[in-house]
């Protein structure tokens, strides 16, 4: 009885030890995005889907969310994250202070912060992008920095469908950004 006993108390001990030290795998990029999305309450972690997107040995995520005015289309890459705004054409004068909408949300979640200084680096960046789109009438992109991050914001008509693209390049992201 008592080597039954003494055999409890290491089996007990052992799988102590081993739950206590065993090493959770940390989240990735993308997982961490998807919690800050959740966290700034612009997409529910059940909202975004991974297909059969592995890239590099990373897993991409895609969320469509639907609006009476426009469509957006939410991406987690490799080395990037983005939205494209697929506007319906219904309201002209508000779809593009809608897309910039989407592309806030995009910088917010991405550093985690609705921050002032955010929310103006990715107004001038798109504001530029409309604004030469409405002169020149073809497809523009407008790049600047937001932080450490380059970010895109391009314009164009895809099949007589105004859309708006915003891209954040994550080859330096740090979650504590």
């Amino acid at each position: 009885m008592k080597f039954i006993g003494t055999l409890c108390v290491i089996f007990t001990i052992g799988w102590a030890f081993i739950t206590l030290t065993k090493n959770d795998k940390p989240l990735s990029v993308n997982e961490k995005l998807i919690a800050q999305f959740a966290n700034q309450r612009l997409l529910k972690k059940d909202e975004w889907n991974t297909g059969n997107g592995v890239v590099d040995g990373v897993q991409v995520y895609t969320a469509r969310k639907e609006y009476p005015a426009f469509a957006s289309l939410w991406r987690l890459g490799v080395k990037d994250a983005g939205v494209t705004v697929l506007t319906s054409g219904t309201y002209p004068e508000f779809e593009p202070v809608l897309a910039m909408g989407q592309c806030k949300n995009l910088a917010i979640a991405v550093f985690d912060s609705d921050s002032k200084p955010v929310n103006d680096a990715v107004s001038t960046i798109f504001t530029t992008a409309t604004e030469t789109y409405k002169k020149e009438g073809k497809k523009v992109q407008a790049t600047g920095d937001i932080g450490n991050l380059p970010f895109r914001v391009t314009v164009q008509n895809i099949d007589s469908v105004l859309t708006f693209s915003c891209d954040i390049d994550l080859s330096h992201y740090t979650s504590s950004i």
